[in-house]
């Protein structure tokens, strides 16, 4: 069982790269993200509480094999986040798939990264698990939040 644990939270193995682990695992989503994309909005958001029911369970266990609860390698949070700016981006904004899986990931590695308020106050102050995938919920919020902004700007103007 803590092997299944280790493994769902390294992604399926997708986060065990050496180099940028969080992008490689954050790749590692992607296919079932296309699969989703003109799917219901039900469907995205069971996929979504999985994830974060996935994450919740798995993290400690892969915090403890690895010495730290946001080990950079632990990268089904990162899985949540992506599913999140993804389920933004298909519900709010009217582009092929590529071009959305593309602002999706893009913007989702940008504020994964750069952790702008409140990603950082996130990452900081919600302790154990809750903290290590509030970070990621937050960039993909992020995501959602700034192609609806977007969106709604280009209808204004348009």
């Amino acid at each position: 069982m803590n092997s299944l644990k280790f493994w769902i939270a390294v992604g399926l193995g997708t986060g065990l790269s050496p180099k940028a682990p969080g992008t490689t695992g954050t790749l590692g989503i992607l296919p079932l993200v296309v699969l989703a994309w003109d799917a219901p909005v039900w469907v995205w958001i069971l996929v979504f509480l999985i994830l974060v029911t996935l994450s919740l369970w798995s993290i400690p266990e892969a915090g403890r094999r690895l010495g730290e609860i946001d080990h950079g390698q632990i990268v089904i949070d990162e899985w949540a986040g992506m599913w999140l700016a993804g389920f933004g981006v298909a519900m709010i904004m009217d582009a092929p798939v590529f071009i959305g899986i593309s602002v999706a990931f893009l913007g989702f590695r940008f504020f994964d990264i750069l952790k702008p308020w409140p990603v950082s106050w996130c990452e900081q102050r919600i302790p154990d698990a809750w903290g290590v995938l509030a970070d990621d919920l937050a960039a993909g919020l992020y995501v959602h939040l700034l192609v609806a902004v977007f969106v709604m700007i280009n209808m204004l103007t348009g």
